[in-house]
């Protein structure tokens, strides 16, 4: 029996996110546990966030039929939800980013794939995952495109893509036995380059205190050009993450482009420190939302800490419109705006 071609042997590759998209996906909530003091609050909030995403591109939500009504009502009190499709299935949770397909595109063919890995709840630490873990393959069939299915846990979160043959991530995760058992950086990366049309992984090592996902990379770099990344510091050497968000920064300085260069980097300060019950939250600007003319950028009642992240992100995505979204408490889940969000690229 011949071996099946992997999606970079077939000429897929994992776009970046400021390549246009045809859609962005979320995940609509219905677990009051999740959010016990302020559930209704963070419904009415993830409302208008749809409506918000739906003035640049299409929106898809996945929303159990018998939940519909009441998003269609919330999103009308926002504004016009008539670019917002419904999709009939109920998740276990909001972060679509990790559980969610990974979409590829074969820019000869004009073609869209998934690649669909496992997710087991950041290494099975929470036990509602098997919806989750079901989903990518239910999109696929809606969609009618063709799906990667691979043995190997991967969050879409611990993955970041210039859509140049370039990933990003992090030890702490991906190397991290409570994914795939022993495994190795360089098992990892052919696994990576292979199953996402990649050359190269960029590694750092360790995420930000009081992430729940170990460390994803979307709370601790991101690339804003192919040559290009942000990453998140912190000046104080008290903080708590000042040590490995320093390694991080030393780690960037390291890494160099296809031609020998360095990468251009710019520094994007965390917001203060916050907690939920007395436990640190990751609250980091970096989870931000690429769209086709805009940039969500989440924002924690911190007025001038808010403004210089939008800012400095502003700078980063010339002619894209910079919209602050206020998630003092999504946060209080552990995630922000890119953690709930998938995008589909444009073919």
């Amino acid at each position: 029996m011949s071996r099946l071609k992997t999606p970079k042997e077939l000429g897929y590759r994992f776009p970046a996110e400021w390549e246009p998209q045809a859609a962005i996906w979320f995940a609509w909530p219905v677990r009051r546990s999740l959010w016990p003091d302020c559930f209704d609050r963070v419904r009415e909030q993830l409302a208008a966030l749809y409506v918000l995403a739906a003035r640049y591109q299409p929106v898809r939500v996945l929303c159990a039929l018998e939940e519909q009504e009441t998003l269609r009502a919330l999103m009308a009190s926002q504004g016009d939800d008539s670019s917002v499709e419904l999709f009939d299935y109920q998740s276990d949770d909001v972060w679509i980013r990790d559980f969610g397909p990974l979409f590829l595109i074969n820019d000869a063919q004009r073609e869209l794939c998934i690649a669909d890995w496992r997710y087991n709840a950041w290494g099975n630490k929470f036990p509602d995952q098997q919806k989750d873990d079901r989903a990518s393959a239910w999109i696929a069939d809606q969609l009618g495109i063709r799906r990667f299915a691979f043995d190997q846990v991967l969050e879409g979160g611990a993955v970041e893509s210039n859509g140049a043959g370039h990933i990003l991530t992090t030890e702490v995760v991906v190397l991290n036995p409570s994914r795939n058992g022993d495994t190795t950086a360089a098992h990892v990366e052919r696994q990576l380059t292979s199953g996402l049309g990649a050359n190269e992984v960029l590694w750092l090592h360790d995420g930000l205190v009081g992430d729940d996902t170990d460390g994803h990379i979307d709370n601790l770099a991101r690339f804003f050009k192919a040559d290009g990344i942000l990453i998140a510091e912190v000046a104080d050497p008290e903080d708590a993450n000042y040590p490995a968000l320093t390694e991080n920064i030393e780690r960037l300085q390291q890494f160099r482009t296809p031609a020998g260069a360095p990468f251009a980097s710019v520094q994007l300060p965390l917001p203060e420190p916050i907690t939920h019950e007395g436990e640190p939250l990751a609250a980091s600007y970096l989870n931000f939302v690429v769209l086709n003319g805009a940039v969500l950028v989440p924002t924690y009642n911190q007025p001038k800490n808010d403004a210089e992240a939008i800012e400095i992100i502003g700078d980063c995505f010339p002619g894209r419109e910079v919209v602050g979204v206020d998630c003092t408490d999504i946060i209080k889940e552990g995630g922000a705006l890119h953690c709930m969000s998938q995008h589909q690229p444009a073919v």
